[in-house]
């Protein structure tokens, strides 16, 4: 036996070693001599982030910012309790809600097809009738914006978002309206009438229900409506008719000014000619009268035609005399004609 099963023995004299063995971790992570466990440069990084989140979490909760279109009613536990324009605003943590609406110009359209579009919303097209029955589809088009001042009255009673004040108040008093005031119209004023003048009428009739609501209406337009095919087709050739009778009309009235014009023309050549012949006589008149006052004007007048009679020197071997005369001799002396006497009458 060794020693060691001997001191075990009870008795024995010897003592048996109860002390527990030390335990020294080994590995990763251990306690050792060489590690000092978490270093002091990376507790020191955790405690900067946490400050930095805690910070970011307070300053969110304090400020609010809002946007150079928008104003915003704020809430508190579901009261308004103020409202603020664009800029960044200090609000109670935890209690203060900001509910934003915009204030600048808002577009509401109604189309047959809303690609391409660039409003804020669409809708489709509405469908309506005229006075004379006619059925037709309307387009139109809304700008309007809410107040600065009025977006704690619309957060109160009219909704808590853009689309709910689009929804509840553009879209349902513009369609309810034009409908309506649509039916006081005929389809041919609507064809071919001033479209301008009706949307006036519609615009007129429209603000006060904005205002009610606490919206600005800037701009209302209703367009071209669109009719059933067989019944444009039939105003079209209704048209057309109309324009032959006119354009006939004109011409018919062109012709009547054309004829009073040549009338008018050939009356005022009469009378010019009629006015030239009494200048003629009046003057014939007038020149028999001074001739006879004043004889010596007929010499006077003699005189003054000779005057304006261009005078010539002709070779005579080139011209043909109407009488032939005899070119005299240089030795035969031109005989010398005596005229006879003339005889005395007696008395």
């Amino acid at each position: 036996m060794s020693d060691n099963d001997d001191n075990s023995k009870p008795g024995s004299g010897g003592r048996r070693n109860t002390k527990p063995a030390k335990l020294i971790p080994v590995g990763r992570g251990s306690w050792g001599s060489g590690s000092q466990g978490i270093s002091s440069s990376g507790k020191w990084i955790a405690a900067i982030l946490v400050v930095v989140i805690v910070l970011a979490l307070a300053i969110g909760g304090l400020t609010a910012q809002v946007d150079a279109a928008e104003a915003c009613a704020v809430v508190r536990f579901g009261k308004v309790v103020d409202q603020a324009g664009p800029g960044l605003h200090f609000k109670v943590p935890f209690a203060d809600r900001y509910r934003c609406f915009r204030t600048a110009a808002t577009f509401y359209e109604v189309l047959e097809d809303s690609f391409g579009s660039n409003a804020d919303y669409t809708d489709s097209i509405l469908d309506g009738v005229t006075r004379d029955g006619q059925p037709l589809g309307l387009t139109f088009s809304v700008r309007y914006h809410v107040p600065r001042e009025n977006v704690g009255t619309v957060y109160s009673t009219i909704g808590r978002t853009m689309d709910q004040v689009n929804e509840r108040v553009v879209k349902f008093h513009t369609r309810s309206i034009v409908r309506q005031l649509i039916q006081g119209y005929t389809a041919g004023e609507l064809y071919s009438g001033d479209l301008s003048v009706v949307s006036q009428t519609i615009s007129a009739a429209l603000i006060p229900r904005f205002v009610e609501s606490g919206v600005a209406l800037e701009y209302f337009e209703i367009k071209r409506p669109r009719f059933q095919t067989i019944y444009e087709e039939a105003i079209e050739a209704k048209q057309i008719a109309r324009e032959e009778i006119e354009t006939k009309a004109n011409q018919a009235l062109a012709a009547e000014q054309d004829a009073l014009r040549a009338a008018n023309i050939a009356k005022g050549e009469a009378d010019a000619e009629r006015i030239r012949g009494q200048g003629e006589a009046d003057a014939i008149n007038l020149r028999g009268q001074a001739i006879r006052a004043n004889p010596e004007v007929i010499s006077l007048n003699y005189i003054e035609a000779l005057k304006t009679i261009n005078w010539a020197i002709l070779d005579g071997s080139n011209v043909a005399p109407l009488l032939s005369i005899p070119t005299p001799s240089s030795s035969t002396t031109a005989p010398v004609v005596t005229p006879e006497p003339t005889a005395t009458p007696e008395t």
